[in-house]
């Protein structure tokens, strides 16, 4: 495949294609590896997770296994978990707390601040091994946005602040539903498809397809009273029902459309999220505050970071392949601080009950790509993907197409150096009016 087929972005005929070839070459995917996931800022994790000295969290980002921790000094940091000597895993745990972090297999020891500090038979070595070995290595550069830490391993990158840019904003209404800030919920969903991982990055800010995977939650929300998104009537901040799709600079892009009720809440937790709202209202103003607890948002931070928050949960997901047709998917769930615990528990119940891998989401989304994986390999017949849906719209809504057709432009620059000019279709609702945030 040449560079110039992997898209056709076709503005004259409003026609937007992507080549299925994409989804099952391992030369393409080896190339992500090299020219995204090795260049884009990438999500390791939250501040609230390592809250004390010495707290870790090992996780794999970027195909890279790390050591996400607070040091000795209190300072965050993101090390390589391999050890200089032999490269065996420096820490073989999920989580917990050290001061040194030992190696099983020869014993080299290393602060929680990344020094060697221990080699077993040092007398043996010409070469004093604390000397000729720094410490322990990690990404060229470790940033964070309101408690959110990413990594980049390229040296030439770009701020996180500035990647992000303008999108920032729907990062900042999560985290500002509390004055006391967000954190994480502990526990993780782990699994993986057997689907290319792009497939899971459309499907997450895609919401064509919800009316029609998801019939079964549409179903159970109408016989409990509650309006399905996308059916109501309400215009919230200028989103109409139907919602609407946004896209930024960078590859990311957000759909965002009116929330409608709580499913199962009992009037406790309806009145914790009103009373969340009324706080929000007070220190940022009425438009902000329905912006923030008024729509639910999916928002994807190019290249695999997604945020999708809606009225009755929030959480984060990453995504990393482990070939052109499987992907490790990673999922957290966020709760504003200060909530009580008959509020933490309904959004737990959510968690596991839609979000979670045997949810009422999930498994009807896994079935869907791992459908689509499968029938690629008719790809000699039918070459490309159709990604139209809302092209030339002059506002596209949720269940149009622009979020997806935003990132794989991103995807394009990056694999290929062909640059193609936005929609022009970036929108926020509304601004805080002030913050103390």
């Amino acid at each position: 495949m040449t560079a110039s087929t992997y898209v056709n972005d076709d503005r004259q005929n409003h026609l937007f294609q992507v080549n299925r070839e994409v989804f099952t070459s391992q030369e393409i995917l080896e190339k992500e590896k090299q020219e995204i996931f090795s260049k884009a800022w990438i999500y390791v994790g939250h501040e609230s997770e390592i809250p004390n000295k010495g707290d870790f969290q090992t996780r794999d980002v970027a195909g890279r296994p790390v050591i996400f921790n607070r040091d000795r000094h209190g300072e965050v940091r993101v090390m390589l978990n391999s050890c200089l000597h032999r490269g065996a895993s420096l820490c073989r745990h999920s989580s917990g707390n050290a001061k040194i972090f030992t190696c099983f297999y020869h014993g080299w020891a290393y602060r929680n601040s990344g020094e060697l500090v221990n080699v077993p038979g040092n007398e043996d070595y010409k070469a004093e091994p604390a000397k000729v070995y720094e410490g322990l290595k990690g990404p060229a550069k470790v940033e964070s946005y309101r408690g959110l830490y990413f990594v980049n391993f390229d040296e030439d990158a770009e701020s996180l602040e500035d990647y992000l840019g303008e999108a920032k904003y729907f990062i900042d209404l999560v985290a500002d539903q509390s004055p006391e800030g967000i954190a994480i919920l502990e526990g993780t969903h782990k699994y993986s498809i057997k689907a290319n991982w792009k497939l899971l990055v459309e499907n997450s800010v895609d919401g064509y397809h919800a009316k029609s995977v998801h019939h079964t939650y549409f179903e159970m929300m109408m016989d409990l009273g509650a309006t399905p998104p996308m059916l109501g009537e309400e215009i919230v901040n200028g989103v109409a029902p139907s919602g609407m799709g946004t896209e930024f600079p960078n590859g990311h892009a957000t759909l965002m459309y009116p929330a409608n009720g709580l499913p199962l809440a009992t009037e406790s937790v309806k009145e914790t999220l009103a009373g969340m709202r009324r706080t929000a209202e007070e220190r940022f103003g009425e438009s902000y505050a329905t912006a923030m607890f008024g729509l639910s948002r999916n928002s994807v931070f190019f290249p695999s970071f997604i945020v999708i928050d809606l009225s009755f949960g929030l959480t984060l997901r990453t995504m990393y392949p482990i070939s052109p047709s499987e992907t490790i998917v990673t999922g957290w769930q966020i709760i504003p601080k200060g909530v009580d615990e008959e509020f933490i528990k309904y959004r737990v119940d959510n968690a596991l009950t839609f979000w979670g891998p045997a949810g009422l989401a999930t498994p009807d989304d896994v079935e869907a790509l791992e459908q689509a994986q499968k029938a690629f390999s008719t790809q000699a017949e039918i070459g490309w993907s159709d990604i139209s849906k809302g092209m030339g719209k002059q506002m596209p809504a949720a269940n149009d197409e622009l979020q997806m057709r935003a990132w794989w432009r991103e995807w394009n620059k990056r694999m290929t150096g062909e640059a193609l000019p936005s929609e022009g279709k970036s929108f926020v609702p509304f601004q805080k009016q002030t913050t103390d945030a």
